[in-house]
């Protein structure tokens, strides 16, 4: 809606490396699909930008990926981004949760807004509200749009900081990137029954 198409490229490369990290895995690569109704050059150069952004802030290499351009599968202006990270990990270092005890702690990286979640429930709130997204909302901080299209915090850089620093000890026994379904369904993932 704001012809901002930057941000959605890091939000792909996020959604693949945020859910590979949390095993205890470094990021090795990435690769993404891009299916468009027609090729739009500055589009494109976006999206691609944004990937590429994501793979630095990740450390890790954009190996390629295809655009396919399909104008009976999608209407004037839509596109469909897909992606996928491989990362390492020794076996013996995986992190599963299962060493998890009551009494652990318990400790949260803030997000950077919504991380590409719930935006079928954000879109009906603005919309109910008769918000525009180019609207300035002062409790945002600027427009609406902008404050929805904040990309996604990719933790790579300080998980494995962490873990480089803390493995010895074995003091990080599981992590849970907080995705679709929020803490209630995300962090149960990552404790043992009882």
């Amino acid at each position: 809606a704001l012809n901002k198409h930057d941000t959605v490229g890091i939000d792909l490369v996020a959604m693949s490396v945020n859910d590979l990290i949390v095993t205890g895995a470094t990021p090795l690569f990435f690769l993404d699909y891009i299916a468009i109704a027609k090729t739009d050059k500055q589009v494109l150069i976006d999206i691609v930008k944004g990937v590429v952004d994501g793979c630095l802030q990740s450390q890790c290499a954009l190996l390629g990926g295809e655009t396919a351009e399909m104008p009976g599968m999608y209407a004037p202006g839509d596109y469909d981004l897909a992606g996928f990270a491989v990362g390492v990990v020794d076996k013996a270092k995986i992190l599963d949760g299962s060493a998890v005890r009551a009494g652990d702690d318990v400790i949260a990286l803030a997000s950077s807004g919504l991380h590409s979640n719930g935006f079928s429930l954000a879109r009906k709130i603005v919309e109910d509200a008769k918000i525009a997204y180019d609207q300035p909302v002062p409790e945002l901080g600027g427009r609406a749009g902008d404050a929805l299209l904040t990309p996604t915090r990719i933790y790579a850089k300080a998980v494995k900081s962490v873990l480089r620093n803390y493995r010895v000890k074995k003091a990080v026994k599981a992590m849970a990137n907080i995705t679709g379904g929020g803490i209630v369904e995300n962090i149960p993932r990552v404790i043992p029954k009882g």
